[in-house]
């Protein structure tokens, strides 16, 4: 903006405003005759600085030249009759044109304001507003890669608007080359470290935008750093000749390299195996402690690594495990307790009860599970090492919750006088096994036999003139059974 004054009044005028500010504060006596007159001209808005029906961009910036007789106090405007898109010093006004629609002829309002407070008449013109930024094709296309020499770029798909386009090294940086018409083709001679090629692109309306080609010059070869195993088990490097993997490995290579690696190749004891860049291989298969893994890569531009050489260490032995309750074992009741030890050099990653036994996924080693019908019963124990290496085991044990048959097998019959010692013989039959038959008197435990024909010899003398006899047999499970009782005298 320019600024002009009218009458000027220095310092007086100065003085006028404090006197005025002191007359009102003070609401005094009668004015001198050498006070001022008040100011009521308004100020004049002789030239906003835009032309009527202006292409213009999507920010700009003009400045109106505004006339008072003392000053002017500040300057506002709208755009389209929207005062956000205006604000103004009183130097320049800036307008910002969101949500103005593209080339359309929008009215442009300014006015101002003096320090009396009084308001100049609104000037208004139209401008027509091009919202839409420059852009191009690049080819080669953006972030590509190259190596260094002289680059023919070509860019296509150019606006019909556009005024100028720069070719800079960096970001507003030095203008190597500029198109004022096309043909739009450039020679860039591209060199390894030096400052991202940009294009700066400016239309006729005045919009600029600035855009990195992102290339890569790239004049080396791809370094590989390191070798990781990225298994679900025992991560991290291996490529140091003392690195481990199990039965299943999966390897990456890390590589540093200016530009995309677009090939590689691994070889397993020379021979080629795989061009994935993770490599999926199973140790287990060759039969071997050790095996020579070799890794090479290759970039976009052609430039091959060094082969990366190195040994890896092969466990593919799962852990050992010890189950209990031992197989074929007996379980009485509705539930029993199984357990696992697993061990292994590389150690234990977990064990896991398997199937409907676990049916929360637990990785404890000892769970309480339901018995089931009498009859086998076969759980299943799964154990992973740290390197992957993985082992079930089943165990099965035998459910038994009846209880044996026991009865007499010879010996005197119910209300017999006995007048001597006198023998016994019980019968019990279990289909899991008799673990013993005790002889039991008044309800008393007199005598056991483990082993059959389970037979006892009772004396009378030794109880009263009326007693009653019972046998009690036990099976292998620990069930039990009681025959009928017998009474005897004598």
């Amino acid at each position: 903006m320019v600024f002009t004054g009218g009458r000027r009044r220095g310092r007086r005028t100065v003085s006028i405003v404090a006197v005025a500010s002191g007359l009102v504060a003070a609401a005094a006596g009668p004015a001198s005759a050498e006070d001022p007159a008040p100011d009521v001209t308004a100020p004049v808005i002789t030239d906003l600085g835009i032309e009527p029906g202006k292409l213009m961009p999507r920010t700009f910036k003009f400045e109106p030249v505004v006339t008072d007789d003392v000053g002017v106090a500040k300057i506002e405007g709208s755009l389209a009759g929207q005062r956000y898109h205006v604000w103004c010093s009183l130097v320049s006004c800036t307008v910002e044109t969101t949500n103005v629609e593209h080339d359309a002829e929008v009215p442009l309002a300014v006015w101002a304001t003096d320090v009396a407070g009084n308001k100049s008449e609104v000037v208004t013109t139209t401008v027509r507003i091009d919202r839409e930024s420059p852009t191009a094709t690049l080819s080669p296309a953006v972030r590509s890669t190259m190596k260094s020499g002289p680059v023919t770029i070509t860019l296509s798909k150019v606006p019909e608007d556009i005024a100028t386009i720069e070719m800079t090294a960096g970001y507003k940086g030095e203008v190597l080359d500029s198109r004022t018409e096309g043909p739009w083709v450039f020679t860039w001679n591209a060199v390894a470290g030096a400052p991202r090629l940009h294009f700066r692109f400016v239309d006729r309306a005045g919009n600029e935008i600035i855009a990195s080609s992102e290339y890569v010059v790239d004049d080396d070869a791809p370094i590989i750093e390191r070798v990781d195993s990225v298994s679900t088990y025992s991560p991290g490097r291996v490529d140091l000749n003392d690195g481990w993997v199990g039965s299943f490995s999966r390897l990456s290579a890390k590589v540093r390299d200016a530009s995309k690696v677009t090939r590689i190749e691994w070889r397993l004891n020379g021979k080629v195996a795989s061009n994935s860049f993770e490599y999926f291989w199973i140790p287990g298969n060759l039969n071997a402690t050790q095996a020579v893994v070799t890794v090479q890569v290759w970039d976009a531009l052609g430039h091959a690594s060094a082969p990366k050489l190195f040994r890896v260490n092969i466990d593919s032995t799962a852990p050992a495990m010890t189950v209990t309750p031992a197989e074929g074992a007996l379980i009485r009741g509705t539930t029993f307790r199984t357990s696992v030890k697993a061990t292994d050099p590389h150690g234990v990653s977990w064990v896991q009860l398997q199937g409907p036994d676990n049916p929360t996924g637990s990785r404890a080693d000892t769970l309480t599970v339901p018995s089931g019908r009498d009859g086998a019963r076969t759980v299943t124990w799964l154990s992973v090492d740290n390197l992957g290496n993985s082992v079930s085991a089943d165990r099965t044990v035998i459910v038994d919750n009846t209880a044996p048959v026991v009865g007499y097998k010879s010996g005197p019959k119910n209300l017999s006088k006995l007048t001597g010692k006198t023998a016994l013989t019980a019968a019990a039959l279990d289909r899991n096994g008799i673990l013993g038959v005790q002889l039991l008197v008044n309800g008393k435990v007199v005598a056991t036999d483990v082993t059959g024909p389970y037979s006892f010899v009772l004396d009378p003398k030794k109880y009263g003139t009326t007693f009653t006899v019972q046998f009690r047999g036990y099976d292998k499970a620990g069930n039990y059974q009681h025959s009928a009782k017998l009474t005897y005298r004598r």
